[in-house]
């Protein structure tokens, strides 16, 4: 036992037997499984835990997500592989079929996520792999303007819960300071799969063209929706449902899962409190929610101009083929950068600058890309676009999250209402800020993007303002109360 001087006790002595006092007394709030374990053997455990969900969580979402992006985003690609004259297709009209997949991919993630927060997500999110990459497969049979509208709508409406359901999912065995990272090595599929979809678009439109009897931009959504179901398989045997029902952890793991995220939101567990329709009603009127949600939205926008990106990298002026591998680096840079401002966030537990420097960055690009027509120019700019958008967005999933942290009903909805608004707000009309008319700056899109980018950062910075004061309003109930442990705290 340390001993302490009475004559001599210094500031951070005081701090350190605080410490011990509340880690006393955090332990004490254990269930009785856990009672007989050391605060070493607590420490053991926790590794044990997060190694064996990394392991069994983040590549099957990866794959699933590299593959839901792959087939959502074929169009872009196989514009440049004739889809256009295939199917008779105006400007105007392809411009719609993109934006088509929006509408039912918005209308599904609230009313989706409220489902998931009660049932298993081991069998729900790998059905639903399964059955959109039937719808997106389908894609290459369609034969007319009406028809490819008509398949976009069913992607969107069976791709929308995946995404929402995942953040969810993670949401529900990480802390708040492992978040982050865990969710930009999840969202690095986005950006590896744009990367890797300009790589296998080039190989597909560039060698199967005729193959079967098939154009080349056929085979490209049949190949992709062929793989997504195959990969949804083994998700059924891989996927965990939530702490307290998985069942390939023991009894133990299963408790401490449970009481490792209950004393990051102040003693109260991760269950279902009410009906899911009160946590629409909470996650409604929370203007923490909305913030967000405006949050979300202005970096959706940001990103938006990666459904047009291959034709946009056509404005250098190369190739097909070269064009498509043209688009993968920037999506790699990206993939690189987000990784790494992520795990900054992580570890400094902090969000609002890490957001709003990456919107600046981003800002920088799209100017840039706009004002100068030099190839060299350009073509950094958009490693600057990419990785700005990109970044910001990734940071934005963590703090939603974390923000809204209890109850489930509740989270499960704000990180849906996010998603879906500002998927709505920022990519239907989004869609038709790049016209082939435009080219080759496309300052209409740039111009919005940027002004959609400052707004982001604009309104991380009036957050984080507003939780920051919401903590010390916190800090002085603790200290009129003499509260020994701390209450939840918002990271700002």
């Amino acid at each position: 036992m340390r001993g302490f001087s009475v004559e001599k006790v210094d500031d951070t002595t005081v701090q350190e037997l605080d410490a011990v006092k509340d880690d006393a007394e955090l332990l004490d709030t254990r269930p009785e499984i856990l009672r007989d374990l050391s605060k070493d053997d607590m420490a053991s455990m926790e590794k044990k835990l997060l190694r064996k969900l990394d392991i069994r969580l983040l590549p099957i979402l990866i794959l699933l997500f590299v593959l839901n992006i792959l087939d959502r985003n074929a169009i872009a690609n196989a514009r440049l592989g004739g889809l256009e004259a295939d199917l008779g297709l105006t400007g105007l009209q392809y411009q719609t079929a993109v934006m088509a997949v929006w509408p039912g991919y918005i209308s599904m993630m609230i009313p989706s996520n409220m489902v998931l927060s009660v049932i298993k997500p081991r069998i729900y999110l790998p059905t639903v792999v399964m059955v959109w990459g039937l719808v997106a497969g389908a894609s290459g049979f369609t034969q007319n303007f009406g028809g490819i509208v008509a398949v976009r709508i069913l992607t969107g409406v069976t791709e929308a819960p995946y995404f929402v359901g995942v953040i969810f999912l993670l949401s529900c065995w990480y802390k708040r300071n492992e978040l982050p990272i865990r969710i930009s090595i999840f969202y690095s599929g986005y950006t590896l799969s744009s990367a890797f979809g300009g790589l296998i678009g080039a190989g597909i439109i560039g060698n199967m063209d005729g193959v079967g009897g098939y154009r080349s931009w056929r085979w490209l959504f049949i190949i992709e929706g062929a793989a997504t179901i195959i990969c949804g398989i083994p998700a059924f045997f891989i996927l965990p449902n939530y702490p307290a029902t998985t069942k390939w952890l023991s009894e133990q793991e299963r408790a401490f899962a449970q009481w490792r995220l209950a004393t990051e939101a102040d003693g109260e567990e991760d269950t279902v409190q009410g009906s899911v329709m009160q946590g629409l009603k909470d996650a409604c009127t929370d203007s923490k929610v909305w913030l967000l949600v405006i949050i979300q939205t202005g970096a959706v926008m940001g990103m938006s101009f990666t459904y047009f990106f291959p034709s946009i990298v056509a404005t250098l002026g190369y190739p097909r083929v070269i064009t498509l591998l043209l688009t993968a680096p920037p999506y790699f840079a990206a993939f690189l950068f987000s990784l790494a401002n992520s795990w900054h966030s992580g570890k400094t537990l902090e969000r609002g600058w890490h957001i709003t420097i990456a919107c600046a960055i981003g800002i920088v690009g799209q100017i840039t890309a706009t004002s100068t027509r030099v190839i060299g120019a350009r073509y950094f700019a958009f490693f600057l676009c990419a990785c700005g958008a990109f970044s910001a967005f990734q940071v934005i999933l963590s703090w939603v999250s974390s923000t809204i942290a209890r109850p489930k009903a509740k989270r499960a909805v704000a990180i849906a209402m996010a998603t879906a608004i500002s998927n709505g707000v920022g990519n239907i009309p989004s869609a038709y800020l790049y016209p082939t008319t435009d080219a080759p700056l496309y300052r209409v899109g740039s111009v919005t993007l940027t002004c959609a980018l400052a707004i982001c950062g604009v309104t991380c910075v009036v957050l984080k303002y507003l939780l920051k004061r919401m903590n010390k309003r916190a800090e002085q109930r603790d200290a009129e109360s003499n509260a020994a442990l701390t209450t939840f705290r918002y990271i700002t």
